[in-house]
């Protein structure tokens, strides 16, 4: 029982703290706008990429599976087809929360 508890209990705390480090939506669409543009659509109801490549940032919030660990995740490390491009931490919460946003 008390095994039980305390995993509720680290629960609780671990989604308390992540509620807490949710970003601001208007300012991930403002650092989309000014970074990601040259690649990817960024907008709602844009779904043509510049780069054919680059997947628009509505479809990947409703692909399944993308949750805001995914895309932490995500842009802590490099990938092939995307180019060395690294958001700035101060900037990672903001962008997540503007990409969840678009779920549909």
């Amino acid at each position: 029982m008390r095994s039980l508890l305390a995993a509720l209990i680290l629960s609780q705390v671990t989604a308390a703290a992540w509620a807490q480090e949710v970003g601001d939506p208007l300012a991930g669409f403002a650092y989309a706008s000014a970074h990601c543009v040259e690649c990817h659509a960024v907008g709602r109801n844009e779904f043509g990429s510049p780069v054919y490549e680059a997947p628009p940032f509505e479809e990947i919030a409703n692909t399944r599976g993308v949750s805001e660990v995914a895309l932490l995740s995500f842009f802590q490390t490099s990938h092939e087809l995307m180019p060395n491009f690294i958001v700035p931490a101060s900037d990672v919460r903001d962008l997540i929360a503007y990409i969840r946003s678009l779920k549909d």
